[in-house]
């Protein structure tokens, strides 16, 4: 009887690895007394940035299941590259309304707008290798039919300047301006504008959730200090900079720090590394999940 059961385990493995993943999801929150919902993007694919159809999809898997069971607490595990602020709110919001208790957990990275739903949150939990980052919002830029670049939003507006001042240098100092005013001729004003817009948006949506949820104590000008750094790590470095857990910590976020070795870690990270798997093996966009069942989010990827 046990070989039978570790043959019919090791098919579980193989052929069927929701099963598992909702099996591990199952005996964290019986262990610790919590409701688990899982959100994992494919860094690198366009269709993995947060989106508003996020927000509905995480609703369905809270339906699924009855979040009374554990006291209405719920923990979202979220790794994601990013994507819309407006969308991220959407999210908040939905987790919140079904939740007493809300809490992000990063396993490996919640980026830009994955950072800011994880600011909607009551606490984040994370390890010493888990990253935030910068907030500055990414702007996917459609180049043709089958391309298109995500950049952060300040890049445009940086290099818009750039392109201005070069220009204006050129005139002044009576040199031929003809590739700046060419290349300036070639950006879409429209679009820097609606980059400046997003950068505002973002600022004052992190300020608004701060505000209500995990820094509610706090007056409007150290939250705006907090929001304020969390910009200017990405405006002084790269986008793509990481912000660990201690520094979260030191810019003001509540963050809870697991120990990487301790049995609640070691049961985030196992749902985790294999949740991670399956999204990047079936080349899936997103992986969203719960003890009852999962959605699989599938798209064609786009050139970057």
């Amino acid at each position: 009887m046990a070989n039978r059961g570790f043959i019919f385990d090791l098919m579980d493995e193989i052929s069927n690895a929701p099963i598992v993943h909702q099996r591990l999801i199952k005996k964290f929150e019986e262990q610790f007394n919590t409701n688990l919902v899982c959100y994992t993007a494919l860094f690198g694919h366009p269709a993995g940035a947060i989106t508003y159809q996020d927000s509905e999809l995480i609703e369905n898997i809270l339906r699924s299941i009855e979040l009374k069971d554990k006291n209405d607490n719920l923990d979202l595990l979220l790794h994601t590259p990013g994507g819309s602020p407006e969308a991220a709110a959407d999210v908040i919001r939905v987790c919140r309304s079904y939740s007493k208790r809300f809490r992000v957990i990063v396993p490996n990275a919640a980026m830009s707008a994955g950072t800011l739903i994880a600011m909607g949150s009551d606490e984040i939990v994370m390890s010493d290798t888990s990253n935030l980052g910068p907030i500055d919002p990414q702007m996917i830029f459609v180049q043709s039919k089958d391309i298109a670049i995500m950049r952060p939003a300040k890049s445009f507006i940086d290099a818009y300047i750039d392109l201005i001042n070069s220009a204006r240098g050129a005139i002044t100092a009576k040199q031929p301006a003809t590739p700046f005013l060419h290349l300036l001729d070639r950006q879409d004003p429209s679009w820097i504008i609606e980059c400046v817009r997003a950068r505002n948006a973002t600022e004052n949506l992190a300020k608004e959730q701060l505000k209500v949820n995990m820094l509610k104590d706090k007056n409007e000008a150290e939250i705006a200090e907090v929001v304020k750094k969390f910009f200017e790590v990405g405006d002084k470095n790269t986008h793509g900079r990481s912000i660990s857990p201690d520094e979260a910590k030191t810019f003001g976020l509540n963050i809870k720090k697991e120990d990487r070795y301790g049995e609640f870690w070691n049961m985030i990270w196992e749902i985790y590394v294999r949740i991670e798997h399956y999204t990047r093996n079936k080349r899936l966009a997103k992986y969203l999940l719960s003890r009852n069942g999962g959605i699989d989010v599938q798209a064609m990827p786009m050139g970057i």
